[in-house]
């Protein structure tokens, strides 16, 4: 079964009233902001979305998004796949008024037209699913890799284990505080 491309802008109102599902994939491309973000822009975001009519007949619009996505993971800076998935539920408002009227739990979104662009719905929804910091799954990382095939001594630092901390615990910055506390003393 092939997927089907969503079109970059819909009529919300007539999607509404129609009580309409529409499922299907974007090309991550649209998403200019999200890609800004990401190593690279290849990939396709997965939609499935509902348009209902919610309380005072406002255009509401739920689903679920998912899309795999590249970073740049921060520990060995090689890119990293990191999947995401969100939840939607954004209120189609015509004007700012109605978008400061809406319940605190609820998020909005201004569209004076008929026509909304599908990127505007989803963007946010995915830009907040992103990690704050790209990194590997564990056990998957370069970096990783690298220390934990080297012996602590090896690296010119003896492990340091503390309460709660095996041996393998590696802190490059433990003998610090002795030799800060012999520096005051030959002061």
């Amino acid at each position: 079964m092939s997927k089907v491309t969503l079109p970059i802008q819909i009529n919300h109102r007539r999607f509404v009233s129609d009580n309409a599902k529409l499922e299907g994939i974007i090309p991550l491309q649209r998403f200019e902001r999200l890609i800004a973000l990401l190593e690279d822009e290849a990939g396709e975001v997965e939609a499935k979305l509902e348009f209902r009519k919610e309380r005072k007949h406002r255009s509401l619009v739920i689903g679920q998004l998912r899309t795999q996505v590249s970073m740049i993971c921060q520990s060995c800076m090689l890119p990293a796949p990191i999947a995401l998935e969100a939840t939607l539920r954004v209120v189609v408002v015509n004007s700012e008024e109605a978008l400061a009227a809406l319940h605190e739990d609820d998020d909005g979104l201004v569209c004076k037209d008929e026509l909304i662009l599908l990127v505007d719905l989803l963007e946010d929804e995915l830009m907040l699913a992103l990690p704050m910091v790209g990194k590997h799954m564990e056990g998957e990382c370069q970096a990783e890799t690298v220390v934990n095939s080297q012996p602590a001594n090896e690296q010119g630092v003896e492990p340091v284990v503390s309460a709660g901390a095996s041996k393998d615990t590696y802190r490059p910055f433990a003998g610090l505080a002795g030799l800060t506390a012999d520096m005051i003393l030959k002061k």
